[in-house]
C-alpha cells in the first residue's frame, strides 16, 4: 500500500510526469499545473510508495446555480509501473475524504461509471445537474452533505482552467 499524502512544495515536477505519462497527451499535467498556479488545487493528495511519487489526485473548485461548495474530480493518475494495485482507489478514497473533512458539500466527476460507482457516486442527470461537457452517464455526483446540490439541479462549471485546455 502507498502512502498518502498531500502535495508539497516540490512535488509540482514529479506529479505533472505521472499526469504527462499517464494520458495520451500533456493536457491533464498542464490543468494541474494551471490548477495550482491559481491556488485552485482544493485537495492534491499524492501516493508514495519507496520515497518516489507514484500517483496524484486533484480536486478543483465547481458550481451550480450559486452552490459553490462543490469540488471536481480531476485528474487522477498512477505511474503504469504502480498500476493495478489499488493505488488510484486509494487516492480518490484519500481525497474524497479529505473533501469531507474539508466540508465540501458535494464532488462530480467525468469518469467511467463501472468504476466510480464504488465510492458511492451516481449519475448527475438523477439530482438534474449537466456538465459542460456532454458526458451524459460518465458524469457523476457524490454528495457529501445531504442538502447540499441545489434541488432544481442546473449546470455544473469547472474552474476556467477547465475550459482553456481544449484552447
Amino acid at each position: 500500500m502507498a502512502t498518502l499524502r498531500p502535495e508539497r512544495s516540490g512535488d509540482a515536477t514529479a506529479i505533472h510526469a505521472i499526469h504527462a505519462a499517464s494520458f495520451p497527451t500533456t493536457g491533464e499535467a498542464r490543468l494541474v499545473d494551471a490548477l495550482r498556479i491559481a491556488g485552485r488545487l482544493c485537495v492534491s493528495l499524492i501516493a508514495v510508495e519507496q520515497d518516489e511519487i507514484v500517483g496524484h489526485v486533484a480536486f478543483s473548485p465547481v458550481s451550480v446555480l450559486g452552490a459553490t461548495d462543490g469540488v471536481g474530480l480531476a485528474p487522477v493518475a498512477v505511474l503504469r509501473s504502480h498500476r493495478r494495485r489499488g493505488i488510484a482507489e486509494q487516492l480518490v478514497r484519500g481525497g474524497l475524504a479529505a473533501c469531507q473533512r474539508a466540508d465540501y458539500g458535494f464532488v462530480v466527476v467525468l469518469g467511467e461509471p463501472g468504476y466510480y460507482r464504488r465510492f458511492g457516486f451516481v449519475p448527475a442527470s438523477r439530482l438534474a445537474l449537466r456538465d459542460e461537457y456532454a458526458g451524459g452517464e460518465a458524469f457523476q455526483v457524490l454528495e457529501l452533505r445531504p442538502g447540499s446540490i441545489p434541488p432544481s439541479g442546473g449546470v455544473v462549471r469547472y474552474a476556467q482552467e477547465f475550459a482553456e485546455l481544449g484552447e
